[in-house]
């Protein structure tokens, strides 16, 4: 689903969030920077980076860059997720190579993918003049404005169904235009290809789990306390991994469900991408937004949270570099003033150097003053630390690349990570499946607020219980406020779109007693994707 641009009072700046900071074009006209994200893993995922021979596994959230490449092995599967929330997800033997991402002259976003194999289906919504195509074999598949579709490409055959919208398909000088409920057969190898679409869709396994995906995508936009509007991607996975909250003397931001001690920038792998530098992977699956734009804060009382203010483009990393004996630490830009905390997180320098996972069994946590700062990390980047994940053998990766298929309708039992899927299943099954799925992943939020309950319980309106006065309010989101200090965090209700959004990044706005918000009065000035402000009235309306 296309994401909205943010409401309230979020300090965006006039370029595209979809680049980084610096937009430089090439000989052509073009700029290549762009970032999109590996939004969702199954199994083993192999990622290989342009020029290179050699295949990683793959972690959610690792940054996609033009002439990457993704594949699936048995029983695996993966989604990317463009800037403005177009997806393209890969069933299992699957391949795909995005040939271009690029920007022009105009800002928009030029998207060349080529299908080599497997199964695949294509959500695309082009906003603009952005041009989004598919190569299968040497066919075309071109989108004629938002639409989804999927390919069966294996075997010495090829299938393309059109689910919503429609495409072009060209091969040669022949050309078709393929619409809604349409099914279009061929012979990829033949010499002459014949362009003959019949219809007779039936879904199967994988066609409901991508179309269960874009619900509660869909659905999790909606249900977000501060809603998003505009080109940012990985926004409504806030909803299902978190709460949003006013926090007193900070303003408004969102916290992650997580283990007790839990700090950001601990669980995932310094990677090295040319261009970037050390860049990020975070092996949480809400692990996007909150670590490439915005600020983390850090609360004495409550623990850590996220705040999307400051720049809004995309960043390799939100830390500054500490070092001291034996280690290097990182640490969130915007929590450098809490004194006396453990807040810089600690690994061996050859950790970073070597591209080497970091969680907690080679972690540690000090306070600044236990190091030194430093502009940039004292040593180039190893071997490891070139490949974006853990390297895969030549065999392995030849068996990912090269499979034929023998079954096209498996998909992933989950339909988010780490969540589990009977009680998925569950939900999804009751009258009340209009809610988005919500998953604690850990026990507390921000890594020191106790909330009790189990890790991995779902959440939702189609659980219902009683609960003490320190347990989560399955239906509405955690009720804080009875219980917080006067100078805690209070935690806003989900829903809020059809209101008024907070003022978010300032410190205006406090919730009132009840634990609402305080809405500003008169009209709000927002920042659409094109940089371009807008202003809504009182009632919150979508431009």
């Amino acid at each position: 689903m296309k994401c909205k641009a943010l409401r309230g009072g979020f300090p965006l700046i006039a370029l595209s969030i979809l680049t980084l900071p610096t937009i430089l074009l090439s000989q052509d006209g073009l700029s290549h920077v762009r970032v999109v994200r590996l939004s969702y893993v199954s199994g083993t995922v192999a990622v290989k980076r342009p020029g290179s021979t050699e295949w990683a596994k793959a972690m959610v959230n690792t940054p996609l860059q033009e002439g990457f490449e993704i594949s699936t092995a048995a029983n695996s599967y993966a989604e990317v997720e463009f800037e403005n929330g177009s997806t393209a997800r890969l069933g299992e033997f699957s391949k795909v190579g995005f040939g271009q991402l690029a920007i022009d002259a105009d800002g928009n976003k030029l998207n060349r993918l080529a299908f080599e194999q497997g199964y695949a289906t294509f959500h695309l919504l082009p906003e603009h003049h952005d041009v989004y195509s598919v190569k299968v074999a040497e066919t075309t598949l071109t989108p004629n404005g938002k639409s989804e579709f999927r390919a069966d490409l294996g075997q010495g055959k090829a299938r393309v169904e059109v689910f919503s919208g429609s495409i072009q398909v060209a091969e040669a000088s022949k050309t078709v235009k393929l619409g809604k409920d349409k099914v279009l057969e061929f012979d990829p190898g033949a010499t002459e290809v014949a362009l003959n679409t019949t219809t007779g869709i039936v879904k199967d396994s994988w066609d409901k789990w991508t179309s269960s995906r874009d619900t509660q995508s869909q659905l999790a936009l909606v249900d977000q306390a501060v809603p998003a509007r505009g080109s940012i991607y990985g926004w409504s996975d806030l909803d299902a991994y978190g709460e949003w909250g006013y926090f007193p003397g900070f303003g408004y931001g969102w916290s992650p469900f997580a283990s007790m001690g839990w700090s950001p920038y601990s669980m995932g792998m310094w990677s090295w991408y040319p261009g970037m530098g050390y860049t990020w992977i975070s092996g949480e699956p809400w692990g996007w937004m909150p670590y490439h734009f915005g600020n983390w804060n850090f609360s004495n009382g409550f623990g850590w949270f996220w705040m999307p203010t400051g720049s809004m483009t995309f960043s390799p990393a939100l830390v500054s570099w500490f070092s001291g004996p034996g280690w290097i630490g990182w640490a969130p830009k915007g929590a450098l003033g809490v004194m006396g905390q453990n807040i810089v997180t600690t690994a061996p320098g050859t950790t970073i150097q070597n591209g080497l996972l970091i969680g907690p069994a080679n972690v540690s946590h000090v306070p600044t003053t236990a190091g030194t700062a430093i502009p940039r990390l004292p040593f180039e980047p190893g071997a490891g630390a070139m490949l974006p994940g853990t390297k895969l053998s030549t065999v392995t990766g030849t068996e990912i690349t090269t499979r034929t298929i023998s079954a096209h309708n498996m998909a992933p039992s989950s339909i988010l990570m780490g969540g589990d899927p009977s009680t998925e299943s569950s939900l999804q099954g009751r009258h009340s499946s209009n809610q988005p799925l919500r998953a604690r992943l850990g026990t507390t939020l921000g890594g020191q607020y106790s909330i009790g309950g189990s890790v991995g319980e779902f959440r939702g309106e189609a659980i219902t219980a009683t609960h003490g006065p320190n347990e989560i309010n399955r239906t509405h989101g955690p009720d804080f406020s009875r219980n917080a200090p006067s100078s805690g965090p209070t935690f806003l209700p989900h829903g809020q779109q059809s209101s008024n959004p907070p003022e978010v990044g300032g410190n205006q706005g406090a919730p009132n007693g009840g634990g609402g918000i305080s809405s500003p009065g008169g009209t709000v000035s927002t920042m659409g994707a094109s940089g371009v402000g807008h202003s809504v009235g009182p009632s919150g309306g979508h431009h």
